[in-house]
């Protein structure tokens, strides 16, 4: 297999037409009915022109027909970007500007977000709906349904495996958003170690709990199609409502779980009988942020005969490390063994490999590597560095050890804090501003004003229409001058504690 474009026809082979390939808790497809979607959408975009290496975006919450309009994507050769359902405006802008769109898929429900200072200068396909709304806003428009006679394409394009798949859009330190490239061979080489590694098969049952802008929603889609398995979409509504994630778990006997530890905590702390409810549960796997021990034990308590996973890896490098969670959870969680064929390195600000027990930085080489950012040189370097720190015990396992820089990490969200600052420091009564991530785990802007004090719901509302919602601030405090370093640099170590 050479192709992300494969991955859907490889799974219709296994199981034949019949069996449940997606569900969205309104709709289902079978692996044939998903097959056919994907056919008819590709021909749709390839009728509006849409070729090989274009980006298309998809502004939408997921559903069955957003994921058929997904893997269309790739079906023809082009680049899909996954865009935050919840982004502002401005935001999604920001990113069609920057990949140069030429199609954005969306709904109805998006598209009213626009106002008469908005224009979409880029093709839009409305999944399924009419649209009558504000046409004048938008180069180009049209909607797509099951009734939808569109030219069908016979057969996937061949593809280049070193061709672009998808992009996903981080955050950037200086304000602007950054796409990471992730080619068909870097998303295979994850996806075909974690198909194996599991030991997964068509009798499983996928939760995708991940926003798709979230590179842990990879896994859920491409392993489970890969394997014949189904995969069940979450509704973002309900990511982290603790209570009815456990009903969806037990209602759709889920047998495979990729989540931020975020999530898994809130369930364990909502329902003393976790284990009870979610006893299909076969594999259970944690990402995108550290796991609290004490909490950690009481999921293995909770699920003593499940496989727990820790995977570790930034968008960059996909997955490239993994740890089993053996019967004894250890007081140090590793983040564990190459994985993907990866090659670890640790090494000094120079650069220089460091040897075992030594803290640098985690460098990652191998098949899943990013082509790097959009619009940038690709790097040349053989290695990329992850910007963690981190050491190889005396098992050779990989343990993390935090970050220099100021990047954050938040229920699975990279964060950079320079954006937050970025956002904040355009308001007109902020004249200087510091944000940290607090021992409470909350985004706490402290800041230096001028003229007049703005309140934290006002820079909220404010920042609302710049940032996604996980980059919102939490808490806001006024000083009269922000502490410094002896070095004169802000002392943010002290601002975290504060």
């Amino acid at each position: 297999m050479k192709n992300l474009n494969e991955v859907l026809l490889q799974g219709k082979s296994i199981v034949g037409e019949h069996k449940l390939a997606v569900h969205d808790g309104l709709l289902s497809m079978d692996y044939d009915e998903l097959c056919e979607a994907v056919f008819h959408f590709a021909g749709h975009l390839e009728r509006l022109g849409v070729r090989s290496g274009d980006r298309v975006g998809l502004w939408v919450d997921k559903s069955c027909r957003a994921l058929a309009a997904m893997l269309a994507v790739t079906h023809i050769g082009a680049i899909y970007v996954p865009i935050d359902p919840a982004n502002p405006i401005r935001r999604v802008e920001e990113i069609r500007k920057d990949c140069q769109l030429s199609v954005l898929i969306t709904s109805a429900e998006q598209l009213d977000q626009c106002t008469r200072d908005f224009s979409i200068q880029c093709q839009v396909i409305v999944l399924n709906e009419e649209y009558y709304g504000k046409a004048e806003l938008i180069s180009s428009l049209t909607c797509w349904n099951d009734a939808m006679q569109a030219t069908r394409l016979s057969s996937p394009v061949k593809v280049n495996p070193q061709a672009v798949a998808y992009m996903l859009y981080t955050s950037g330190s200086t304000g602007t958003p950054k796409g990471v490239q992730i080619t068909h061979e870097n998303a295979l080489a994850f996806i075909c170690w974690a198909k194996e590694k599991l030991t997964l098969s068509e009798q499983d049952r996928f939760a995708n709990h991940a926003p798709w802008h979230f590179d842990l929603s990879v896994f859920d889609i491409y392993v489970s199609l890969l394997s014949g398995a189904s995969v069940h979409l979450v509704s973002e509504l309900l990511s982290y409502v603790p209570k009815q994630l456990i009903d969806f778990i037990e209602q759709q006997k889920i047998t495979v779980w990729y989540s931020v530890p975020t999530a898994l905590k809130l369930m364990l702390e909502a329902e003393p009988l976790f284990g009870e409810r979610c006893e299909r549960l076969t594999h259970v796997i944690f990402a995108g942020e550290a796991f609290e021990i004490k909490a950690l034990k009481v999921l293995r308590a909770q699920l003593p005969d499940t496989r727990l996973y820790n995977f570790y890896g930034p968008t960059e490098t996909n997955v490239c490390t993994y740890y089993e969670v053996g019967k004894h959870v250890p007081d140090l969680l590793p983040i564990g063994y190459p994985a993907s064929n990866s090659v670890i390195t640790i090494r000094n600000q120079q650069g220089d490999k460091l040897s075992q027990g030594l803290r640098g930085f985690i460098c990652v080489s191998g098949p899943t590597v990013f082509a790097g950012y959009w619009g940038k040189t690709a790097q040349n370097s053989e290695y990329y560095n992850t910007g963690d720190l981190g050491y190889f015990n005396e098992f050779g396992e990989l343990m993390y050890n935090g970050r220099e820089d100021h990047m954050v990490k938040l229920k699975g969200y990279r964060i950079h804090l320079g954006e937050v600052e970025h956002a904040l420091n355009q308001h007109k009564h902020v004249a200087e501003c510091v944000v940290v991530l607090n021992e409470d785990k909350q985004l706490h802007a402290h800041i230096t004003i001028k003229e007049k004090a703005p309140t934290l719901l006002e820079l909220k509302m404010y920042c609302a229409k710049l940032l996604p919602k996980y980059m919102l601030i939490d808490r806001l405090q006024i000083w009269s001058q922000l502490p410094l370093t002896r070095n004169g640099k802000y002392a943010r170590k002290a601002l975290m504690a504060t």
